[in-house]
């Protein structure tokens, strides 16, 4: 309804009231048309009557029952007393002897009374129906109102065939907006074939009887685009004049939100059940008095209690009031109860008593159930942690004994390292000896015999000695054994004295070394240590690289010494650049190159020891590149 728009029942009952204001309270246009419409149907019926009155002289008062009667009818109360009234008036005047004067006969007074009393009650009867009309339209046009702007589904169907009489916006909005009215529900709705929606409006219409659905499955929508929804309705019979139906009226609204909702809340609730009753952890809940409410069967095996026979019980009182030592346990310093109280989450280990008596502990969690600023409840996660604190102590023992074998190991490959050595320098300086005697007489039939020999020889006991020195420097620095003479040392001047001893083996491997240097780099270092790095990076150079030079690099910068060793080999495959600088780590396979791993390894404890570092870049295939970084100054010994 637009702002200024009188409601129907409203203007009627402003006729009524109006009507009821005869002589006392103002008249409006309407009163005053139906005033003028009585003076002019008593006029009438005073004329038709003076016309007749020869004829019908024994009813002068016959005409004017018309006239009040239409008076009453068209405007109420006062237009049909006036009416009355001037009938009275006029038929007395004209018709009752003495004919054209104001004077009345005693015996006419009985006919005017009674003209006046049946006029009464003919205004009665009349504004009664009258009323009763208009509160019948008024209540049709609030019904109707009612049925437009209500937020449901409602439509009207007549007759046998179910023909729309009537569809609100919700309902003809549900279905596309299409032409509804004066078609049958089958034609109207053919999605609705064999989904039973013809059949319930047919049994309706025939057995008089309701018909209620919930949830039901609908096809709606446009007829080229329909979907698919849940409805909640009533078919309801309307009983014609005879008290059969003649009609029915569609009540409903769409649920399917809320079903998908519910549907979707089920299958949660559905999956978090299943989720708790297969779960390893225990899990409590309890309400703000600490009353247990839950617990999955995995709590119920920890405690040895059922849910049944927890329920309603403070769960305090029953699994944790005791301490071990057997003193009571109060609720004020549960950590659990904290957590209610705090609304903050608690988390700990702790010790529980099981059904039996016996004591076991745990790990927990206690979550509070958090509305508004109110905490509701708590969710208990517990995890037995016997099994854990068995294993942490078997881990601790074999702990305990894995470092004893290391220390044992490391205690052999010491002795071992030393034991080797001592047989290996005799034996070196045995073949440099017989390798010196060969020289000197070259063409001498010893030469020819065993020039190779010895060569090899040396070969193979250098290999081992290498070997031997790689696993005594292992157990120097595990041990922290391994100690530094620091002296002025010239970088450049090592590598070049290096370089000068790996010739043969260069040339051996078919390699070029090639040194790069802008000049003296000096710093207080090991020079033993600097020359064992340096042959540990130019063996595996030489190793990996054969074939193609070895490119060396000495320079000062930035306060660091640098020496940057870099071959044209094989390369480092990526998942090994992580790890070749461990012990016994390879980043080849074993089975083509030799050596224990722990050249690298060595090279980089060194170097940590003077304050150093090492680095390594690798393309497979394209070489390797090992960066050396050393501080100039001595790094401070313990």
């Amino acid at each position: 309804m637009t702002e200024g728009e009188v409601p129907l029942e409203s203007r009627h009952r402003a006729d009524m009231t109006g009507d009821s204001r005869l002589g006392g309270g103002g008249w409006n246009s309407s009163s005053l048309m139906s005033h003028g419409f009585a003076l002019l149907v008593t006029a009438a019926a005073l004329l038709v009557q003076v016309v007749l009155y020869p004829y019908v002289r024994a009813t002068p008062f016959l005409l004017f029952f018309g006239a009040v009667m239409l008076s009453a009818w068209n405007g109420g109360w006062g237009p049909g007393l006036l009416s009355a009234g001037l009938s009275a008036v006029a038929a007395s005047y004209f018709f009752l002897p003495p004919r054209f004067a104001f004077s009345v006969l005693p015996e006419d007074l009985l006919s005017i009374f009674l003209f006046l009393a049946i006029s009464t009650l003919i205004i009665r009867l009349n504004v009664r129906e009258r009323s009763a009309r208009d509160d019948a339209e008024a209540q049709r046009e609030r019904l109707h109102t009612l049925f437009m702007r209500a937020p449901a589904i409602i439509a009207i169907h007549r007759g046998p065939e179910h023909v729309f009489e009537f569809s609100n916006p919700v309902h003809a909005q549900l279905l596309g907006g299409r032409d509804l009215l004066g078609r049958t529900v089958r034609q109207a709705q053919p999605e609705l074939e064999g989904q039973g929606f013809y059949e319930l409006l047919d049994r309706v219409y025939q057995t008089g009887e309701p018909v209620y659905g919930k949830e039901a499955l609908a096809n709606v929508g446009e007829l080229t685009h329909p979907r698919t929804g849940y409805f909640n309705f009533v078919y309801q019979p309307m009983p014609g004049h005879d008290g059969k139906p003649d009609g029915v009226m569609v009540f409903g609204f769409e649920v399917t939100e809320q079903v998908l909702a519910r549907r979707g809340l089920e299958r949660t609730e559905r999956r978090l059940a299943t989720i708790t009753h297969n779960a390893t952890l225990g899990l409590f809940m309890m309400d703000d008095r600490q009353h247990c409410v839950f617990m999955n069967p995995a709590a119920e095996q920890l405690t040895g209690f059922t849910l049944e026979e927890l329920r309603g019980k403070p769960l305090h009182d029953v699994i944790h009031h005791t301490r071990p030592d057997g003193t009571p346990y109060p609720m004020a310093e549960c950590p659990i109860d904290r957590a209610l109280a705090t609304r903050c989450q608690e988390q700990g280990h702790d010790v529980f008593v099981h059904k039996d008596g016996g004591f076991y502990p745990v790990a927990f969690t206690a979550s509070p159930i958090l509305e508004g600023d109110r905490a509701t409840g708590l969710v208990i996660e517990l995890r037995d942690t016997t099994e854990d604190q068995r294993k942490q102590a078997e881990r601790e023992r074999l702990l305990v004994e894995l470092q004893e074998a290391v220390r044992l190991r490391d205690e052999f490959l010491s002795v071992a390292s030393h034991e080797l050595k001592t047989p290996l320098t005799p034996l070196s300086l045995r073949l440099q000896g017989l390798e010196r005697s060969i020289r000197a007489e070259p063409g001498s039939p010893l030469a020819a015999r065993l020039g190779k020999e010895v060569e090899m020889m040396r070969w193979q006991v250098k290999r081992l000695s290498d070997l031997v020195n790689g696993l005594l420097d292992v157990s120097r620095i595990t041990t922290g054994r391994m100690k530094l003479l620091l002296e002025e040392v010239d970088l450049t001047e090592v590598t070049r004295e290096v370089l000068a001893r790996f010739q043969s083996e260069a040339q051996h491997a078919r390699c070029a070394l090639l040194l790069d240097t802008d000049g003296p780099v000096s710093g207080l270092w090991d020079r033993l240590r600097l020359e064992q790095v340096l042959t540990n990076l130019l063996s595996n150079a030489l190793k990996y690289g054969a074939g193609k030079p070895v490119h060396l690099h000495v320079e000062q910068r930035e306060g660091q010494a640098r020496l940057v060793v870099r071959d044209e080999g094989i390369g480092i495959q990526p998942e090994a650049m992580g790890r070749i600088f461990n012990r016994f780590e390879r980043g080849v396979s074993e089975r083509h190159y030799g050596g224990l791993g722990l050249g690298l390894y060595v090279t980089r404890q060194i170097l940590a020891a003077m304050g150093g570092t090492v680095t390594a870049e690798s393309t497979p295939a394209q070489g390797a590149t090992f960066t050396v970084e050393l501080p100039l100054q001595p790094v401070p010994q313990p």
